[in-house]
Parts: C-alpha cells; sequence; structure tokens
C-alpha cells in the first residue's frame, strides 16, 4: 500500500498533524494529485544544506511542474480540475523556481513525518495479541460462527419439535391401544392386528424418545458452547475495543471523524451480539415452555434450559447497560456560569425496539465519595438529591436518526449554577485538585416492556473553577489524572510518584495533540533537567517525578511552577505559533547555554527561536553576531509573549531585525517566514491620514552583521523607538521602560523608503530634531 494511502487512513491527532504538514510552502492538493509521482523519486538522496547538488534538485523541481503540466491535460474536460491544477501549478512555479532545494526538503519532511505518523498509528492500534485489522477479522468470524451455531441451534429445535410431537401422537395413540386391548374391546380375531399395531408403535415412540433424548443432550452441550463462545466475543467488545476506545477518548481526547467512524464499527458489534443474544433468549424460552409441557421423562428431568435463559438474559442486560457511552465527553475544566456540551450514545439503540421507548437521560455532578459509593454498589437507586451542584438544562430525551441508525443525546447547553465544595479535605489540597465527574443516567424498556434497563455512565474526572486564572492549575490536575490513571481504578485514585520515562512520554503526547507536533528527546531531556532541579551531565532515565514537584512547587527562583511555566508555553504556542511550530521553526524547549553553544558553531546572522526560561508563556530570539572587536557574541532578545505577539506578529518581528539572517542552522529567515509576512501596504488613506504599523527596531552595536539581508528593510529615516524619545519634542510621551515596549517602532506605513546614504557620504544619521521641527504643535 502507498505511503499516501496510509496516511489518509490516519485517525484522531495524528491525521490532524499530517494535515498540518502541508500549507503554502506545499499544498496539500499537490500531495494527493502526485502521490504516485512523489513517492517514486529519490528525494533522499539529494542534501538540501548542500549547494552543489542544486542541479539534482533542480530536475525534481521541473519533473514535477511537468507532471503536474500532464494532469492539467488529462483533466483538460473538467473545468473545476483543470482550474485547480493550473493554479497549483502557477503556486508551485513561482514558489520554488529559484530555490530548488528548499523544496526537497520540504517534501522530504512531509514524507518522513508521514512514515513516522503511519508507523505510530499501526503502533497505537497494535494491541498486545493481534493487530487491529487481525483483531477486527476475528471478531467478525466470532460473529459468523456464533450466527451459524445460533441458527443451526434453532434448525435443531425445529427438528425437536416435530419429533416431539409426533411422539406426542404416538404416545396418545399406544395408550389408546393399550386402553382397547385392556377393556376387551377388540373382536378376537383382531386381537393379533392390535397387539401388532401397539408394539409398532412402541417401537416408534422408542426411537422417538431416544432420538429426542440425543437431540436435547446435544442441544444443550451446543447451548453451552454457544454462550462461551458469545461470552468471549463480548469480552472482545466490550473489555477489548470499546475499552480502548474509551482510554484514545481520554488519551486523545477524540471528538473527531476517526472516532466517530471508530464508534460505529462498536456499534455495529454490539448491535450483533444484541440480536444474538435476543435470538438465544428467545430459543432458551421456547425450549423451556417445550419442557414444561412435555411428559416425556427425559425433557422433564433436563433443567439447564431455564438457567441457560437466565444466563442469556444476564449478558443481555450487561452488553446494553455497557451501550450507554459518552460520545462527546464534557469538558475536563468546567467554569461555572459557562455553557458546555456533551453527547450520550446507546449503541444498542436501533435493535430490540429501544428507539420506541424515547428513553430520556439526566445529567447531574457528583464528588469523588459519592462515585466511589457507586463503584461499591452499582444497584444503588439514585435520586435527585444524589448531587454536588446544580446544573441548568440537565434532562433530555434520545432521539434517532433512521438513516444512521444512531440514538443519542446531544446536552448542547448544560449550565453549572453552582457546586458543593468538599469542606473536609486534607489542609493540603487545593480547590483545583478537587475532582467531580458527570453521572449520566436512564432507564427504559425493551421488547415491548418484556425487559426493563436502568443503565448510567461516568464522564472523565473533571474540575471546576470559577477564574480563567485557575485554569493551569486545573489542567495539571487533568493531566496527571489522565496520563497515569489505571483503569478501572477506585475514584480518582491515581500514583503521587511517577517514573520520568512515563512522565516524558505524557508530556510529548500532551504537547503533540494540542500543538500537532511532539517534543523532541533533547526537549525532554532538558524538561527533565528543569523539573528535577540537576545538572546537565545527570542521567534522569532512572529518576522519578512526583506531582508536587510538577504541580505545587515553584521552579528555584520562580515565581511560578514548572505546570505553569509548561502550559503557558503550550498556550502561546496553540494561540499564535501553531503554524511556526508545526513546520519545526522553534526550537523550543531549549536550555539557554545549549542554545549558545550551537550557534558559536555557525555563520554570524544565525538564530534560533527558544522558550524563556525566566519568563512563563514567552518566546525568546537568540543569535549570534560580532562585537566591536570582531569577535562573535551570543545576543539574547527580551522575550516576547501572547500580548505582544497579538501586536505585531512573530513573523513580521523576525522581518523588521534586519540583523537576523539565518535560521539555525543555515536557512534563510526570509526563504522560512516569507510566505507568513503580512503584506507591505502602498495605499494612502484619503481622509488626509497617513497610517502607521508598530515595527520592530533594535539600536545598539549588537544588530551590525557583515552578512546581508536584501528582502528586509534598512531602518527607516522616519522610525523613532519608543526607548529613545527626544525630550524636547512634543511627541515624547511614551515611557522609556524597554521591557514595556521590547524596541517597538512606530513607522509610516506608505511605500517611501529613502536609501540610506549616511555610511556612503560620511554622514551621522538624522535624529529626530533633524527630521521635524519641534515647535510645531502635534498633528491632530
Amino acid at each position: 500500500m502507498a505511503l499516501w494511502e496510509k496516511s489518509q487512513r490516519l485517525q484522531g491527532p495524528l491525521l490532524e498533524q499530517m494535515k498540518q504538514l502541508y500549507g503554502p510552502q506545499f499544498p496539500i492538493e499537490v500531495r494527493h494529485y502526485l502521490a504516485n509521482w512523489i513517492e517514486a523519486q529519490s528525494w533522499s538522496d539529494i542534501d538540501p544544506d548542500n549547494v552543489t547538488h542544486e542541479p539534482n534538485a533542480r530536475r525534481l523541481f521541473e519533473a514535477m511542474l511537468i507532471a503536474l503540466q500532464e494532469l492539467i491535460s488529462t483533466y483538460s474536460a473538467n473545468f473545476i480540475t483543470r482550474t485547480q491544477l493550473e493554479a497549483l501549478f502557477a503556486h508551485m512555479k513561482g514558489e520554488y523556481i529559484h530555490r530548488p532545494l528548499e523544496l526537497v526538503r520540504v517534501v522530504q519532511i512531509c514524507l518522513i513525518t508521514e512514515a513516522e505518523l503511519v508507523k505510530k498509528q499501526e503502533d497505537l492500534s497494535t494491541p498486545s495479541l493481534i493487530q487491529s485489522n487481525s483483531k477486527s477479522s476475528q471478531i467478525q468470524q466470532l460473529v459468523q460462527n456464533v450466527i451459524a451455531r445460533t441458527e443451526g441451534m434453532e434448525t435443531m429445535y425445529r427438528n425437536l419439535s416435530a419429533k416431539h410431537e409426533s411422539f406426542q401422537i404416538h404416545y396418545q395413540e399406544s395408550c389408546r391401544l393399550d386402553m382397547v386391548l385392556q377393556q376387551g374391546g377388540v373382536p378376537s380375531d383382531q386381537v393379533g392386528k392390535y397387539r401388532d399395531r401397539k408394539q409398532l408403535v412402541d417401537q416408534i415412540i422408542a426411537k422417538d424418545a431416544d432420538e429426542i433424548k440425543r437431540t436435547v443432550e446435544d442441544l444443550v452441550q451446543r447451548f453451552m458452547e454457544c454462550l462461551e463462545e458469545v461470552g468471549r466475543l463480548q469480552h472482545l467488545v466490550v473489555a477489548g475495543e470499546l475499552s480502548s476506545w474509551k482510554q484514545n477518548q481520554r488519551l486523545f481526547s477524540w471528538e473527531d471523524d476517526a472516532a466517530r467512524v471508530e464508534l460505529n464499527n462498536i456499534q455495529r458489534w454490539f448491535e450483533s451480539l444484541a440480536e444474538l443474544l435476543w435470538r438465544l433468549r428467545q430459543l432458551g424460552k421456547q425450549l423451556e415452555i417445550t419442557r414444561s409441557r412435555s411428559n416425556l421423562p427425559i425433557l422433564q428431568q433436563v433443567n439447564q434450559f431455564g438457567a441457560l435463559a437466565q444466563h442469556i438474559t444476564k449478558l443481555l442486560e450487561e452488553l446494553i447497560t455497557e451501550s450507554f457511552v459518552l460520545e462527546k465527553q464534557p469538558p475536563q475544566v468546567i467554569k461555572t456560569s459557562n455553557r458546555f456540551a456533551a453527547t450520550i450514545r446507546l449503541l444498542v439503540g436501533s435493535k430490540l425496539q429501544v428507539h420506541l421507548s424515547v428513553p430520556e437521560v439526566v445529567a447531574s455532578i457528583i464528588n469523588e465519595k459519592q462515585a466511589k459509593s457507586l463503584m461499591t454498589d452499582p444497584s444503588k437507586q439514585i435520586t435527585s438529591s444524589f448531587s454536588s451542584g446544580e446544573i441548568l438544562n440537565n434532562q433530555k430525551a434520545m432521539e434517532y436518526n433512521a438513516q444512521t441508525g444512531v440514538l443519542q443525546c446531544n446536552f448542547n447547553y448544560m449550565q453549572l449554577k453552582h457546586i458543593k465544595r468538599n469542606t473536609d479535605k486534607k489542609a493540603t489540597e487545593i480547590v483545583m485538585e478537587e475532582k467531580f465527574t458527570l453521572l449520566f443516567r436512564t432507564k427504559f424498556s425493551i421488547a415491548g416492556g418484556e425487559l426493563d434497563i436502568t443503565t448510567r455512565c461516568q464522564s472523565l474526572p473533571v474540575v471546576v473553577i470559577v477564574h480563567v486564572t485557575q485554569q493551569p492549575a486545573a489542567e495539571a490536575t487533568i493531566f496527571w489524572d489522565n496520563s497515569f490513571s489505571e483503569l478501572n481504578r477506585e475514584p480518582f485514585i491515581v500514583p503521587e510518584v511517577v517514573p520520568w520515562s512515563r512522565v516524558a512520554e505524557a508530556l510529548n503526547h500532551f504537547f503533540h495533540a494540542h500543538t500537532g507536533r511532539g517534543l523532541t528527546q533533547q526537549n525532554l531531556d532538558y524538561l527533565g533537567r528543569k523539573l528535577m532541579g540537576v545538572a546537565p551531565e545527570e542521567d534522569i532515565s532512572q529518576m522519578s517525578v512526583t506531582r508536587q514537584q510538577m504541580c505545587r512547587d515553584h521552579l528555584k527562583s520562580r515565581p511560578f511552577t514548572f505546570w505553569e511555566w509548561f502550559y503557558k508555553h503550550l498556550d502561546l504556542i496553540k494561540s499564535t505559533l501553531k503554524r511556526e511550530w508545526v513546520e519545526g521553526l522553534i526550537e523550543g524547549f531549549m536550555d539557554k547555554q545549549e542554545a549558545q553553544n550551537v550557534l558559536m558553531q555557525v555563520q554570524q546572522g544565525t538564530f534560533l527561536v527558544r522558550f524563556s526560561d525566566s519568563e512563563a508563556g514567552g518566546v525568546s530570539v537568540t543569535w549570534v553576531s560580532d562585537n566591536d572587536a570582531g569577535d562573535k557574541q551570543i545576543f539574547r532578545l527580551a522575550p516576547w509573549g501572547k500580548h505582544d505577539l497579538s501586536i505585531r506578529s512573530f513573523a513580521d518581528r523576525l522581518y523588521d531585525l534586519n540583523h537576523l539572517v539565518f535560521l539555525y542552522p543555515n536557512r534563510l529567515k526570509d526563504e522560512v517566514f516569507g510566505p507568513y509576512y503580512s503584506p507591505q501596504r502602498t495605499d494612502v488613506r484619503g481622509d488626509g491620514y497617513l497610517d502607521s504599523v508598530v515595527k520592530i527596531f533594535m539600536p545598539g552595536s549588537h544588530t551590525r552583521n557583515t552578512m546581508s539581508n536584501p528582502a528586509s528593510p534598512a531602518p527607516s529615516l522616519y522610525s523613532f523607538t519608543a526607548g529613545t524619545p527626544n525630550p524636547r519634542s512634543p511627541f515624547s510621551t511614551m515611557s522609556t521602560t524597554s521591557s514595556q515596549y521590547n524596541g517597538t517602532v512606530l513607522t509610516p506605513d506608505i511605500d517611501m523608503r529613502l536609501p540610506d546614504l549616511g555610511p556612503t557620504l560620511g554622514l551621522q544619521h538624522p535624529t529626530y530634531d533633524d527630521l521635524f521641527d519641534s515647535s510645531l504643535p502635534p498633528p491632530s
């Protein structure tokens, strides 16, 4: 199977990560239309960092354009497809005609990442015994086997019923003949004939009785074997597939199409099992009725059918109970008075006439103690007072979709009005560590009231907050619980100490699920050393991490915990830097000294982007340049946070700093970040005003660079920094605190850049007063 075909079958976060690989630099449509051609080329033979390989890269680029042209000819009769292909051709030609090596780099990254994602999907979907596909085949084969067994037993029952009717008829005839012979009401010349007939009938009765005995014994044996197979099948579906789906829902926060497709498959197995169990239950009841009405001793002695029917009923009730699932979990951090949603599905809803009864679902929130009591007493009767808070819009009837066969209940407008906190919690516990769960319950009848079902399910643990500032701490509680709790644990027990290897895996998974790209081993090693406060040379692979270390204790000399620091960096990526992170343009979690070491090995003007050590949720640019003595020196820019990047985007800030030329190790900044630069505006407003934009300016010798970056502008003569105001100017009202403005520059947004001829003419840069008459009043 081709790699692209496998890539399209990815599920959950892996599919999202694959989609995010593609963008302006390499449209996913090109990957799709040229899938076979792309995978047939030897991309790995070309080193995109070796300029001598550019001729080979250009040949590949030109071959790609030819392949697109051939496709355009192929689809010449299809206007929509032809137009799309023509646009792709023009885009790829304009994007890489002068930099074919960059095309090779992009394609290599895409193919390598796709292969890694496919491998992860295969690893994730490979259970301990068999792979997912073979397991699905095994379940389907078991279903077919049980259906065949059931049909065979139904045929045997029909034969048994016919044989039993024949036995009853012959038995009655034998009794009549015996009575006639005993009463002497038969003519003497007919006695022999009557005796011969009775003897023949008795032989038939004996034969029928023997066949009935063997059939009943065989049927009982087959019934027991069939129930054993049904039990194994139900275990595979409930304890295997459904539990695996719930585990993925917990770890991956599945709420996408892949999760629904997987749940639809599980529903088909549930429905097949429900139908089989119902048929077996009806067969068992019919056998019991036949036994109870028969005067045949062999049938009267058989008492297994009643017990078998009860066992089947128990299996059926368990199956229906387990089929009541949360298709869409409520958020695990709930803010009071905020609206939230959840979706309940009954996986056997289209069978057994369940949908005809229109079940109603009630939602409530319960605390840890109440959740434990339900585990201890599963049959506990729940009343409206069994709650730890008030939820608005918490009651709704299930709805059946005849086209999809799905019976579900969508709670779209639930709202937690208030919560009852635990008043006897330990002194070390805080509000953001108190866990609750949402309880959903319903009751309904099946098969016209033949069976009454009461069932319920619980959500994943939730933490209730009253202010957004509590969100990070609440997320820490949820992260620790989701990552390290055991299946079927007592609510809500979770270990306090976990090996670093598991913590690293969980952090990587969490970051990947929320940002689209995971962490490197270098990132994880740095995180581990920072979390445990150990030196770089120490081996942390065998160390353990406590919940206290990660979620409660402040980092050394910092006013925040490790989790707060980690979470705010993740939030920064999610909100403002996701595309840069997914494309690998940000190093991320990297030690300051390590950043200095790698930059000292490369050419001047090279920079990298890492997360700040000292500020939670800040990204810092570190670069190498020459100092006044002409030696290499490392410089670091004050971190930018979400607020900074909301004023001017990350790419535009890099665009403003023309002394930054290469993204580590040697990629031209403007080629990498160029697609994300904001368009340069050239229009002039018609109301007499000039527009202005915020730009970045770095005064000082550390901006000097012997390299040139022609795509980045030189500082304009019209630029003025907030940190160097003219004390005599009426415009100088800004603070000179650099930490507030980080070198912000206000520049008129007009296409009027004057050439910087000062150095050529031996002139100094003009000051603000040289350009403007400070005696004039400021513009209104």
